[in-house]
């Protein structure tokens, strides 16, 4: 095999360990939806109830095709290990994409700015988190990708395997979320931008690559086989089955620079969680290629290289600026954009160092530099990921809870785990105000809410960061926040879980 293969096999088995690492912990609020989900579709499939298999407008199709299958096959005995089957084709999907990430990358450019990319997205924070879900922005970030860079490689090299794969990539994009349909109006900027062809030639791949999306969006949705318009028309106004869970709490659903707002948060929330979820490598060197880039542009003007540059710059730009049209705002919808800045630093790097890189031990020892400081980012949180924010910005992580919403659930399995410790755990009650404890804990678990009382009948109560930053549970809140808790989960030196005991009544 080629040594370059093998490194390549190297960085995907790098990527496939951190993804699978402790994979039944961290449940998320979304993914209880999920996990529900995804088997129901494939009973609806089993049963031949091909509408049934409509579930909400995201559509989440692929999503629920390969974990329905995968927790219909290794159900495991204990929910963790549940959790950990049902997240497993979400692991298996983007770490299998780093091989042809690398593969496009290598026809586009060249090997060592495909290894350095390949390197960078196998290891980036935010990405790594949420490959690790049951959920939906991992696989569309991965789909939209592959579709954008196959599509790039064929008209470079008129394979035809590269379009017949765009058109598959646009149609699993779409069936994953709906954001995807960006691509609908950017792929035919690429073709007409990118194409050396005629206009009618041009034109004819975009109506090619646009029936194979549709091809494969109909034949993989067993709902459009029986109610193609009936589905589509949902897909487009059933936006409150759309809605994964709505809390009804008077203070608000969302937190953004201190302040408790609707979750829509204004224009600046993605050029802030951009910032805070970036790795100080992106930071150092997206400048970096910014500066190269300009030069090279007024130098050489629209050459290949720098049209495909281009394209890749406006895919970060035109989907972002998508995202901040929307109503509703959280960092993992700009999750699409993550990968692609990782292949334009890439070639910042490369370029920075092209003097020296051609030697293979400055390459080697640029490649090692990059996975020490990922690794160094990545190993003191994990497996809790999604508690990643960059230490270089807005304070670092100590400073994250009054700039963004902290937390998803990830880590109330930890002060479960704390309490199942207990004597006599089975008979104890705790009071929780998030998700993502009762699937771990073996005593009964209740919600805490302003209309509970939060003494009397509990033993313990557990206060979430997400939920305290949005003041949920404030009459239980202010009465113990004075108080010394029993325990604090923390996770990358921000407080997830205050847990405290009470005085039973």
């Amino acid at each position: 095999m080629d040594k370059v293969w093998l490194a390549v096999c190297a960085i995907f088995l790098l990527c496939l360990s951190f993804r699978t690492m402790d994979l039944g912990t961290g449940l998320t609020t979304d993914e209880i939806l999920w996990i529900d989900r995804a088997p129901s579709f494939i009973e609806a499939i089993l049963s031949h109830q091909w509408d049934q298999t409509y579930k909400v407008p995201h559509p989440g199709v692929v999503t629920m095709w390969l974990s329905g299958i995968s927790i219909k096959i290794f159900d495991g005995s204990g929910f963790p290990e549940k959790l950990s089957f049902a997240r497993a084709p979400t692991v298996m999907v983007t770490s299998l994409s780093i091989i042809l990430i690398f593969y496009f990358i290598r026809v586009l450019f060249n090997t060592k700015i495909a290894l350095l990319s390949a390197t960078l997205i196998a290891l980036d924070p935010f990405l790594l988190a949420h490959s690790r879900l049951i959920h939906l922005d991992a696989m569309l970030t991965t789909f939209m990708l592959l579709c954008l860079l196959s599509l790039m490689s064929f008209l470079k090299k008129k394979r035809k395997e590269f379009l017949i794969l765009t058109g598959i990539f646009l149609g699993l994009a779409i069936l994953t979320k709906m954001p995807a349909i960006f691509l609908l109006a950017f792929m035919p900027f690429v073709v007409f931008f990118l194409s050396n062809d005629t206009m009618a030639k041009s034109f004819n791949y975009v109506i090619f690559i646009i029936i194979l999306a549709a091809m494969t969006f109909f034949l993989f949705w067993p709902a459009m086989w029986v109610s193609p318009i009936d589905t589509l028309m949902k897909m487009a106004f059933d936006q409150q089955s759309g809605l994964d869970i709505v809390v009804k709490n008077p203070h608000g659903s969302g937190f953004f620079l201190g302040r408790i707002d609707d979750g829509s948060h204004g224009p600046l929330f993605y050029p802030v969680s951009f910032l805070m979820m970036e790795t100080p490598i992106t930071l150092l060197f997206l400048p970096i290629f910014l500066v190269m880039f300009i030069k090279k542009l007024f130098k050489n003007g629209l050459d290949y290289v720098n049209k495909n540059l281009i394209v890749l710059c406006l895919y970060i730009i035109l989907f972002a600026a998508q995202m901040i049209l929307s109503l509703k705002a959280f960092p993992r919808y700009i999750l699409p954009v993550f990968p692609v800045v990782d292949i334009i630093v890439a070639i910042g790097m490369y370029c920075f160092f092209r003097v020296h890189i051609n030697k293979k031990s400055v390459f080697y020892l640029l490649m090692s530099g990059i996975i020490l400081v990922h690794l160094v980012l990545i190993i003191p949180i994990s497996p809790y990921f999604l508690s990643y924010t960059n230490p270089v910005v807005f304070g670092g992580p100590s400073n994250a809870p009054n700039m963004i919403l902290m937390g998803w659930g990830e880590g109330n399995d930890l002060a479960a785990n704390y309490l199942n410790q207990k004597p006599d755990a089975q008979n104890l009650t705790v009071a929780v105000d998030y998700y993502g404890f009762d699937q771990y804990f073996i005593g009964k678990t209740t919600s805490l809410n302003e209309s509970v009382d939060f003494i009397g009948g509990v033993d313990y109560i557990v206060f979430y960061i997400s939920a305290l930053q949005r003041n949920w549970s404030m009459a239980a809140w202010d009465y113990y926040k004075t108080k010394e808790p029993e325990m604090v989960i923390e996770l990358n030196g921000i407080d997830y879980c205050y847990i405290y005991k009470t005085s039973k009544q």
